[in-house]
């Protein structure tokens, strides 16, 4: 055979390859255009969020203007002259609306007033349960006739029998030498039936 055959004729290994790298570029575009229809391509989106005002609110605290109260006193009143007193004899009071008495009791007593300290003033309402306390000049003691109470009136007023778990409220006395006038200047202790001696008192008083 010729040289001039041997150049017309073509390798089909040649051809093979020829064809199928034409395929395979066929093929990679082909998948290309498919993927890009069923994969559509994402389009980045900003989103813009915004981000509420917050306006600064001023907070006005009223502090109520608590209401004052006149403080109220115990009355400065007269119960008594030591002039007119007799040893073992009560008087009977009232004072800010309270019923009491002032007596002599015949001895130096706790609280007492006047030249020998005797003159002693008390609340007549029973520690116990509100019964009327009475002098007794034997026992120089306040006795309650509901329970049989006693409370001895020479020293400050102090349970001595009965039922009482507290001391018989006792009038702060003032004596003046001048005249012997004596004067009741309050309670050293709560009224039985009272949270405040002051204010729960009436206007009320008078000595006989």
């Amino acid at each position: 055979m010729s040289k001039g055959n041997d150049k017309d004729k073509v390798d089909p290994n040649r051809r093979a390859i020829v064809v199928g790298g034409a395929a395979a570029v066929a093929g990679i575009a082909a998948g290309i255009v498919i993927g890009g229809n069923v994969f559509p391509k994402l389009e980045k989106q900003t989103v813009t969020v915004k981000q509420p005002i917050v306006e600064k609110q001023t907070v006005t605290t009223t502090t109520p203007t608590p209401t004052v109260t006149q403080v109220q006193a115990y009355q400065k009143q007269k119960v008594a002259n030591y002039n007119s007193l007799t040893v073992g004899s009560p008087v009977s009071v009232t004072y800010m609306g309270y019923p009491a008495y002032v007596v002599r009791t015949g001895k130096a007593s706790i609280g007492g007033v006047g030249p020998n300290g005797d003159v002693v003033g008390y609340s007549a309402v029973c520690a116990h349960m509100g019964g009327p306390v009475q002098y007794d000049p034997n026992t120089n003691c306040g006795v309650c006739p509901y329970h049989y109470s006693q409370y001895d009136l020479t020293k400050d007023g102090i349970p001595v029998i009965g039922h009482p778990n507290q001391y018989l409220a006792m009038l702060v006395l003032e004596y003046d030498s001048s005249t012997g006038d004596i004067y009741a200047l309050g309670f050293n202790r709560l009224v039985y039936g009272v949270y405040n001696n002051v204010g729960q008192a009436s206007s009320s008083s008078s000595s006989s």
